[in-house]
């Protein structure tokens, strides 16, 4: 376990690690947000249409940028737990 002093000068680090957790809950809540608004759209429009490379290429989009989130929140909690905070 990764021990961080009370020492001033680690305080801009921390707040800097506090505000990337907080940008990337963010950016994954609304990641997730999107996709469960738009999702019955995306099965009458993309999955039950004719298959072609612009479909290809929307999916990898859609469901690259969803996995990079839950990995992304993954990551992060687990580098959360392996400091502790004096």
């Amino acid at each position: 376990m990764t021990v961080v002093s009370n020492d001033p000068s680690w305080w801009p680090t921390i707040h800097a690690n506090i505000f990337y957790s907080y940008f990337v809950v963010a950016s994954c809540a609304a990641v997730i947000y999107d996709w469960g608004l738009t999702f019955g759209q995306e099965v009458e429009l993309i999955w039950r249409q004719r298959w072609s490379l612009m479909t290809v290429v929307y999916l990898v989009a859609r469901y690259v940028a969803i996995g990079f989130s839950v990995i992304e929140i993954l990551r992060m909690s687990v580098r959360l737990d392996s400091v502790s905070f004096l």
